[in-house]
């Protein structure tokens, strides 16, 4: 299965993913202009937003919460369309080194997996795409070359797994 929540290594509060020294004090995560190119922070995506996969079978999500910390540790909420929410969190890893940038992330709750993929961050818009890795369904992520929607594996076409979230102020 896919999962959109999963991260990699915890890194020191005043060192962003990028290995960029943040001013800011630690776990704050509003601070989004020395953090990891504005990574760090609080995210929706709902409506239009949510990628055809999550809106779909077998999630069927109307809304994703996704808050990401400074510390290189997350948490996601999914709410479905009956009104039961999913929570997810672990640690991620980015890499800016690209545009876009690559993210693996390793979940812990609410099972052990690891997934990985792309980021961007457009001023308040955060563009995703990830797919789980491991346990492995046959799934490829997308990666800096092949671009946003070219995630690859059973059952999925291009573009199925772009995620877009808004920046909560």
């Amino acid at each position: 299965m896919l999962l959109l929540a999963l991260t990699l290594a915890c890194v020191p509060d005043d060192v962003d993913q990028t290995g960029t020294t943040d001013t800011a004090e630690s776990g704050d995560t509003a601070d989004t202009a020395t953090s990891a190119n504005g990574f760090v922070g609080t995210w929706l995506s709902e409506g239009e937003d949510l990628s055809p996969l999550f809106a779909g079978d077998p999630f069927h999500y109307t809304r994703i919460d996704a808050v990401f910390h400074r510390d290189g540790t997350y948490e996601v909420v999914g709410v479905d369309t009956q009104g039961a929410s999913y929570d997810f969190a672990g640690t991620y890893l980015l890499d800016d080194s690209t545009t876009p940038g690559t993210i693996t992330q390793t979940q812990t709750v609410p099972y052990d997996a690891t997934a990985e993929g792309l980021w961007l961050v457009d001023d308040d818009l955060l563009t995703f795409e990830i797919v789980q890795t491991s346990p492995d369904y046959g799934y490829t992520p997308a990666t800096p070359e092949g671009g946003f929607g070219s995630t690859a594996g059973p059952g999925l076409e291009d573009g199925d797994n772009v995620q877009t979230y808004v920046r909560v102020p």
